[in-house]
This record gives C-alpha cells, sequence and structure tokens, in this order.
C-alpha cells in the first residue's frame, strides 16, 4: 500500500469516525424504515443478519455488551477495523507490525465459530437478539 494512501486512511478515518458520531440520531432513526427479517418472520429461526441493526444501534450507543447480546457480528468487525487501522497508522510511521493473524487457518476457525454461534443462538435464548 503506497504512503499517500495510509495518509488518507490515517486522516480519514477519524474523520469518518466524526461524522457518523455527529450524524448518529439521524442513522438511528433510518434505521425505523429497514423492514423486519423476512427469514425470522417466515421461520420463527434468526438468520445471520438477524439482531445487526440493533447491534449497530447499541454501538452508536456506547453499549458494547448489548451490541454483542443482539449480533456478534456487528462488534467483532468493529474491532477487526480498529486492528487495521492501528496496522496502518504503525505502517505510516514505519513500523511494519501485524495486529491480526494472516494464517488461513485462524480465519477458517473463526467463521467456523461464527457459524455455530448462528446456529445455538436458535437453541438457546440467551444467544439471541434482545426483542
Amino acid at each position: 500500500m503506497s504512503k499517500r494512501l495510509r495518509i488518507v486512511i490515517a486522516a480519514g478515518a477519524p474523520c469518518l469516525l466524526l461524522a457518523v458520531f455527529a450524524l448518529r440520531d439521524y442513522i438511528i432513526g433510518f434505521s425505523g424504515h429497514i423492514p423486519p427479517c423476512a427469514f425470522h418472520k417466515l421461520t420463527g429461526y434468526w438468520c445471520t443478519g438477524c439482531g445487526n441493526t440493533r447491534s449497530t444501534i447499541a454501538l452508536l450507543h456506547g453499549h458494547i455488551w448489548t451490541a454483542v447480546r443482539n449480533n456478534a457480528t456487528m462488534p467483532f468487525l468493529a474491532l477487526l477495523l480498529i486492528l487495521l487501522y492501528g496496522e496502518n497508522l504503525a505502517a505510516l510511521f514505519g513500523r511494519d507490525i501485524k495486529l491480526l493473524p494472516r494464517k488461513g487457518l485462524f480465519w477458517g476457525i473463526v467463521i467456523g465459530l461464527f457459524f455455530v454461534y448462528y446456529v445455538l443462538r436458535n437453541f438457546f435464548p440467551v444467544l439471541g437478539p434482545i426483542s
């Protein structure tokens, strides 16, 4: 990655984060226009995306545990973005550190655990989204 792109990311990400924070009430208000999950409505089971909107809203409010409780995907993706941003900042200052594993086996296990989570949350209510 070029140094120019790293600088754009290093400067742009905090600006984007501030814009999202400043507009969070509008973003949260927009969530009321998202239709309910058709899969859940038809089957009664939670799909992989069920709870993502509530999870994102909880993250915007700073309620991390509630976000994890609604759907662990969004907080996990937020953590990944933070770690990637940290790697970008370190590279910008000349240190090539890797905060995220690069092995395919690790990511295969992570994806497998998420699939298990998506199945188990349909059988254990404590893992399902907060209604």
